[in-house]
């Protein structure tokens, strides 16, 4: 049978309020019993309160940590997010800077360096023994080519104009190169073709087309016509050439086509 504490304690305070009890042998004891039993509640209380005051600070604390674990775990995140955007920003920084450096700005033709990058790819090939490049090197011509008389378009027309003229002359000779080779800008006027023709006549019938499109050219702007035309130097890869000599011998023919009256193709 389950004890009714509550009711037991309201019987012992009872009797120990009962005057007529109070010389009862056993009151003596049952009233110490009373008051160890009082002590020992009130211990059990202060345990209580203690436990709970304890099981509060834990929650607390618990509570307290986790903020600072969410608090951390956002700024991890946000951490991540910017180091993510900064790898995607420094990724396509490199791409824009590796197109600055081999891409010219103006015509967005390859520019010398590309060029040359070009050229060296056959011959570091040719002393590493690479079959392949080998046979495009038998296969080699390069052409130098000049704006004839362009500074004049500058001063009688501007620069304005005169990038105008770059531009539209490097995507009409692109187009005319085409899969025969590759066309870059070497500097200021002058423009560098690597061609991949069988034959060096090949190359130079290439070339005359292309200075006839170019004698054919013209640009309008303010009822203004500006006409223009080209000299060509063209050389063709020997077993003996180096990069040095074979661009030496292309510049050689560009400058006889410009000492002959220029507006020509001639071999180097």
């Amino acid at each position: 049978m389950k004890t009714d504490f509550t009711e037991l304690e309201a019987k012992v305070q009872a009797i120990l309020d009962t005057p007529e009890y109070q010389d009862h042998p056993a009151r003596q004891a049952l009233s110490q019993l009373w008051d160890i039993n009082q002590d020992q509640w009130e211990r059990m209380e202060r345990l209580t309160r203690l436990s709970d005051s304890y099981q509060d600070m834990m929650i607390q604390r618990e509570k307290s940590l986790s903020e600072r674990f969410d608090k951390h775990l956002r700024q991890l995140e946000k951490m991540t997010r910017i180091s993510d955007r900064y790898q995607r920003s420094l990724r396509q920084l490199n791409i824009e800077l590796e197109k600055t450096s081999l891409i010219d700005p103006l015509t967005e033709l390859p520019n010398r360096r590309m060029m040359m990058k070009h050229l060296s790819q056959g011959y570091d090939c040719q002393q590493e023994d690479c079959s392949e490049h080998r046979k495009s090197l038998d296969h080699l011509s390069v052409a130098m080519i000049d704006i004839d008389y362009f500074k004049k378009v500058n001063d009688e027309f501007g620069h304005l104009v005169g990038d105008d003229v770059l531009v539209s002359l490097g995507k009409l000779m692109q187009s005319v190169v085409e899969n025969s080779g590759v066309i870059g800008r070497w500097g200021g006027e002058e423009f560098l073709v690597i061609l991949t023709c069988p034959q060096l006549d090949s190359a130079t019938k290439l070339m005359e087309t292309l200075r006839q499109k170019v004698e054919e050219f013209t640009l309008s702007f303010d009822d203004k016509i500006v006409t223009t035309s080209v000299s060509i130097g063209v050389a063709e890869h020997h077993k003996s050439d180096t990069m040095d000599s074979l661009l030496s011998r292309a510049d050689g023919a560009l400058y006889k086509a410009k000492s002959n009256g220029r507006n020509r193709v001639e071999l180097g």
